[in-house]
């Protein structure tokens, strides 16, 4: 029976692998984890508060005092928030539908579970669909309503040529880069959380 030399060397056999759970949770995962729950909670606050304006209406405009030199301002608001009530509805609901599971990964990725990775992507993907949505909404019908409040508010007075199209434009661009802006957060959201380390840390985690 062959007995290994007592001279051999042993060949280094390289670096050990350290489970992903011992490194610890990594800082974005916590981070986001945190976000995730108080973006959802600013979204449910917000939603409510549009589905009470859409069906009530804005109570600040119905406080205001009766001025004749307003009069059509505050009638050309409250006529486009009658116009855009739809539009208000459905971006509520949605706002809800996308804070489910943006409150779920949350709450899974801050008691170190697995599915806490598979409910932030389902977040960030409905959110962005949601966002696709109130985009088509807003050049279909919140833009427009705007263009019409403007020229209504606008009506009696006396203004250089060309300034109600460049009022319309920046009116747009506004709505536009807010909906562009609030697609940073669910790709940022996708892009941290799928790199190799935070998936791998995850892969280690119980379900």
């Amino acid at each position: 029976m062959n007995e290994p030399s007592p001279y051999q060397t042993t060949l280094p056999q390289g670096p050990a692998v350290i489970p992903p759970m011992t490194i610890g949770m990594p800082p974005e995962v916590n981070v986001l984890g945190i976000m995730h729950l108080v973006f959802a909670g600013f979204g449910v606050l917000g939603a409510v508060w549009g589905l009470f304006v859409a069906i009530a209406g804005n109570p600040f405009l119905k406080m205001m005092p009766h001025n004749p030199h307003m009069t059509a301002q505050l009638d050309a608001q409250m006529a486009m928030q009658e116009k855009i009530s739809p539009m208000t509805i459905t971006g509520s609901i949605l706002s809800l539908l996308v804070a489910i599971p943006m409150i779920i990964a949350g709450i899974q990725m801050l008691r170190k579970r697995r599915n806490g990775l598979k409910w932030s992507n389902i977040y960030a993907f409905s959110s962005l669909g949601a966002k696709l949505i109130n985009l088509i909404l807003a050049l279909t019908i919140l833009i427009p309503a705007m263009r019409e409040m403007s020229e209504k508010a606008m009506s009696g007075a006396h203004l250089p040529g060309g300034t109600q199209n460049l009022m319309s434009g920046f009116m747009a661009g506004g709505v536009l880069g807010g909906v562009i802006i609030s697609c940073v957060y669910p790709i940022l959201t996708l892009v941290l959380l799928n790199r190799p380390t935070p998936k791998a840390w995850f892969a280690s985690l119980e379900r």
